[in-house]
């Protein structure tokens, strides 16, 4: 959360918000670091935080106990609560806190500004991580650009944005930045410091892989799987060994071997060991591959 000691806004991600509790927790560890929480914003997959009446439940009992200064959604952002008709944007806007909508399209973002969203992170088809397929999405600065034109709401732009070399690009065709590889890739980070060190090594933007075989591994070991549209690592992994291997192989031949073969058990082992050569490392195509050398203070 280093980044709100600067003028940034740094998210606690809720992700998949399967367990409260845990939420809880990184909302009392930000409290305790900051001595105030006037800055609490908190990042929700929409497709599974909202997927059941409890979710709604407890999403409703974050804003109504914790107050967060906002909230962002993505994959998707706008989500209607079953035979309700209320948005998870108006359940925000009832206790005051803002609501952050991350887009991949004009058409999502349309669909944002219609929900009278507080901003809209604009996240290319190049970025890390999940995204929508590229067949559906736009290039980030284009997509920025055009959604900018559309709107007075702020539109930040989200893909391999690590500098300010990077932020004046954006400051281009847009209003700023949403930072995510070079957050990942600082001291306050609680990600996993093996898999960290893999994006300050040697890489270029030749090194990174849009695919869906991650997924496709991964949902077996999953009790929560990506759907469609956004079932594809955007841009969004580092080529390793698995990627390889299995580049240019259909999903029937990934299939075969998953279901016959010693495939999921090695993968499963090498999630435990965090096997930087085997697991799925997230990382977009952008300028933030190759571009971070180092892991410094976040606030620096």
């Amino acid at each position: 959360m280093q980044p709100s000691y600067v003028g940034g806004l740094g998210m606690i991600a809720a992700g998949h918000f399967q367990d409260i509790s845990k939420l809880e927790k990184e909302i009392q560890i930000q409290i305790f670091q900051e001595e105030q929480s006037a800055d609490l914003s908190i990042g929700f997959i929409g497709f599974s935080a909202l997927s059941t009446p409890n979710g709604w439940k407890d999403y409703e009992y974050i804003l109504k106990h914790h107050r967060p200064k906002a909230v962002q959604f993505f994959a998707p952002s706008i989500i209607r609560q079953p035979n309700d008709d209320l948005s998870n944007v108006q359940l925000a806007h009832e206790y005051n806190t803002q609501f952050i909508a991350q887009v991949g399209s004009i058409s999502e973002a349309k669909e944002a500004i219609r929900h009278k969203v507080d901003a809209i992170i604009c996240q290319g088809s190049e970025a890390g991580g999940h995204g929508l397929r590229r067949e559906l999405g736009s290039s980030t600065m284009a997509l920025a650009s055009q959604v900018s034109k559309m709107t007075t709401i702020l539109v930040l732009a989200a893909d391999g944005i690590v500098n300010g070399k990077h932020l004046a690009s954006a400051l281009c065709v847009c209003d700023g930045a949403s930072m995510g590889a070079r957050i990942q890739a600082c001291l306050e980070s609680i990600g996993n410091p093996k898999l960290q060190q893999e994006l300050i090594k040697d890489n270029s933007c030749d090194d990174v892989v849009r695919t869906t075989m991650f997924d496709q591994i991964q949902n077996e070991l999953s009790s929560i799987m990506w759907p469609h549209p956004y079932h594809s690592v955007a841009a969004g992994a580092l080529h390793n060994q698995t990627s390889l291997e299995w580049e240019g192989k259909t999903a029937q031949e990934l299939q075969n071997a998953i279901d016959k073969t010693e495939l999921l058990d090695e993968y499963k082992s090498a999630q435990k060991a965090s096997d930087p050569c085997v697991v799925c490392i997230l990382s977009g195509e952008g300028a933030g591959v190759g571009e971070i050398d180092h892991i410094e203070e976040a606030y620096i």
